[in-house]
């Protein structure tokens, strides 16, 4: 694929200029096939990185197949080709790779859906082994990555400005050089082992709490209002309202929106083990029945 048009460096790689949340990002002419290789663009200019070296190139992975689409294409424009794999395939796809004896690089681009799923995505495919990781994030990491950096095969960065910024990471990543220094490894582990502290308090808490007590606060977080509950559980609304009102004084919640946060941050920073129920989905028949009141 010679000849490919290069996009400005001043381009967010994530979010591309002029991409609505409901649009799709403005680079037609630059999205790859899943899985196909983009290739040098063959521009002179001083300023390029070096092409990677020869091998198994980086992956580039995201939630979202459009972003990895253009990160793949942009990347390839400047020089460093890379390899575009759906979210939804991926790990298979590293799992029969590394069958074969390849050592991967993986690039995960990250835009606003870092979430504890992402996470647990990523430890599946660090469990393969023969794989170094590298997390592109589009602002501060959540504390949850530092569960990741005990060894080190796995990065994480702040989402770089530019399309060249971006290239650069890349090829450093795919010619073995860390990147991230030893402190902010050290910090972000720091981080990752307060989060896990005040998890353990949240759940001793919660802990605390009745069956009913619990199911009022997990309905409240799923986004019913105390009528809904109280048609859910077959209550009046002045009992949602007592539980709420003992709930909160077990949890040292001032309001029900903080009890609320409380029960989501319980979930928020994992660490393998549900010590907690997590939020249960409404019965459809308890959703329809509350439809028709």
């Amino acid at each position: 694929m010679g000849g490919v048009l290069p996009l400005p460096k001043t381009v967010h790689v994530a979010r591309l200029a002029g991409t609505g949340a409901d649009s799709a990002p403005k680079v037609e002419a630059f999205v790859l096939r899943e899985g196909e290789v983009m290739g040098v663009s063959g521009r002179d200019r001083d300023d390029a990185p070096t092409p990677a070296s020869v091998g198994v190139p980086p992956w580039v992975v995201s939630p979202h197949l459009l972003v990895s689409q253009a990160v793949g294409a942009a990347l390839g424009a400047e020089g460093v080709p890379v390899v575009v794999h759906a979210w939804e395939a991926f790990v298979h796809e590293a799992q029969v790779a590394i069958s074969q004896g390849a050592t991967l690089h993986v690039v995960v681009i990250l835009d606003a859906l870092d979430s504890r799923g992402v996470r647990e995505k990523i430890t599946r495919l660090l469990a393969l082994g023969e794989v170094r990781i590298a997390v592109v994030t589009a602002g501060p990491p959540a504390p949850w990555w530092g569960g990741l950096l005990e060894g080190e095969d796995v990065e994480v960065v702040s989402m770089a400005t530019s399309v060249l910024q971006l290239a650069r990471v890349v090829q450093r990543f795919a010619s073995g050089e860390h990147l991230m220094d030893l402190e902010k490894r050290a910090e972000m582990r720091d981080a990752w082992a307060k989060a896990l502290d005040r998890r353990q308090h949240l759940v001793h808490t919660v802990r605390t709490l009745t069956p009913q007590q619990l199911r009022v606060l997990e309905l409240l977080s799923s986004g019913r209002r105390v009528r809904e509950v109280a048609e859910i559980l077959g209550v009046t609304s002045g009992t949602v309202r007592s539980h709420v009102k003992t709930l909160r004084g077990k949890l040292g919640a001032k309001t029900q929106l903080e009890a609320v946060a409380m029960l989501r941050q319980v979930h928020e920073v994992g660490d393998g083990v549900d010590l907690v129920p997590r939020p249960r989905a409404v019965p459809a028949a308890s959703e329809a029945a509350t439809a028709r009141r």
